[in-house]
């Protein structure tokens, strides 16, 4: 969700887990009951973010940002309740954020003071760091859960993210956890295991790099590979999918996208507009067919091209059937090249993230109607798009959520 900066570039093994419970929670409702090892609650989305109950301390039913992006446990000011056992470690916290703000521009800081407690979600539980703001709430709701690895942390080196606590205190059966959100607004936090009875047909799998859910992909248009090997974040706490300037500029001239290229605080950003009745078809292939072609393990050894879900393009209805696009353009000077991928792409599927093999899988939902295409690695390879920068036209905005949590370093270990 926003990316972090101040970040260390130290590289982190991480490690299978010992034997023990896994828990499932949809990301809302608050009646909780229990099912075997499992703890299945309800759901809650708002804005393009995904929120799942959490308890803090001694704060219970906390609204907590689930962030794929970002590594920390921060609750918002006023809401943290210190438990019995809660030990203040004499420390403050200072963590930055990037896109900020609704139209993916902005940066923020969040201040506050740091104490060692227990965190719990349905029936997982775990003592570690957590941090209570001080100031404003830039963060959504009542805080957020980051599932990053070490890269992303921004806490003292002693800290580490809610997941990798419980892989390191033996509290899961699996590290692993899997996020599966339906086109209906709805969706589970399953950690500790991969729940194979919730999609359908086989998991694409694909390594990951260095800590952090980012990935290599291949990036398809009308069910055709257009440019292959684009670097990916996938992030849960992104609310709009992000490309290079020239890219999407190149897609939407392709698609008959209207371009709208303006200034904001951030640098140039590309906004598109097209007919609401009339969604495009782009997509991202995974793994890529270079992986895909030299896959050992669990890696999969065919590539799958999964689209934008139909249903999700709109980021605002204009009216008029004018429609604001979900996909919009940005530039990371540092990092030429990067996608960052959130929630429009999430909808309808599991994605699995494995830390112990560190690798990612994504799949269908059984309750989605998301089609799929599968590539063989060893299909003759098909030209590049060729990629130009279209004219600017007035300006506008994407008015719903936007990046909260991505890491600045990711791209250092995929460039």
């Amino acid at each position: 969700m926003l990316f972090s900066s101040l970040v260390s570039n130290s590289l982190f093994a991480l490690t299978a887990c010992s034997t023990a419970t896994a828990s499932r929670i949809p990301l809302s409702k608050r009646n909780l009951h229990r099912r075997d090892a499992s703890a299945v609650g309800a759901i809650s989305s708002s804005g393009g973010f995904w929120f799942g109950d959490f308890a803090v301390g001694g704060s219970s039913s906390l609204n907590m940002l689930i962030d794929t992006g970002s590594g920390d446990v921060i609750v918002n000011a006023g809401l943290y309740k210190p438990s019995s056992t809660s030990k203040s470690i004499n420390a403050t916290f200072d963590n930055t954020y990037a896109t900020t703000s609704s139209d993916g521009t902005g940066t923020g800081d969040v201040v506050g003071i740091l104490y060692m407690d227990r965190v719990s979600f349905g029936t997982l539980s775990a003592t570690q760091m957590v941090g209570e703001a001080t100031g404003a709430a830039m963060i959504p709701s009542d805080g957020i859960v980051g599932f990053a690895g070490k890269m992303f942390w921004q806490f003292p080196d002693n800290s580490t993210s809610f997941m990798q606590t419980l892989c390191t205190q033996g509290k899961v059966s699996e590290c692993r956890f899997g996020l599966a959100l339906a086109n209906e607004n709805n969706g589970s936090l399953i950690m500790g295991q991969l729940d194979t009875d919730m999609y359908t047909g086989d998991l694409a799998v694909g390594p990951i790099y260095q800590t952090g859910w980012a990935t290599k992909m291949d990036l398809a248009v009308n069910g055709t590979i257009v440019t292959r090997d684009i670097s990916v974040e996938l992030d849960s706490g992104t609310a709009t999918i992000l490309g290079p300037i020239e890219d999407v500029s190149s897609i939407f001239e392709a698609n008959g996208i209207k371009g709208v290229l303006s200034n904001s605080s951030s640098g140039l950003q590309l906004t598109g507009y097209f007919p609401c009745d009339s969604p495009p078809n782009i997509g991202f292939s995974f793994p890529s067919q270079t992986n895909a072609s030299t896959a050992v393990g669990t890696i999969s050894k065919n590539s799958t091209i999964f689209d934008i879900p139909a249903n999700t393009w709109a980021a605002v209805d204009n009216g008029n059937n004018n429609c604001t696009a979900i996909l919009g353009g940005q530039d990371v000077a540092a990092f030429p090249g990067l996608w960052v991928v959130g929630q429009p792409f999430f909808q309808g599927r599991y994605l699995d993230h494995n830390l112990a093999e560190s690798t990612i899988g994504i799949a269908t939902l059984k309750t989605s109607s998301n089609a799929t295409t599968t590539v063989s690695p060893t299909s003759s390879p098909t030209p590049e798009a060729t990629t130009t920068t279209s004219g600017a036209t007035p300006r506008g905005g994407i008015q719903r959520g936007a990046l909260f949590g991505l890491p600045l370093m990711v791209a250092f270990c995929m460039l």
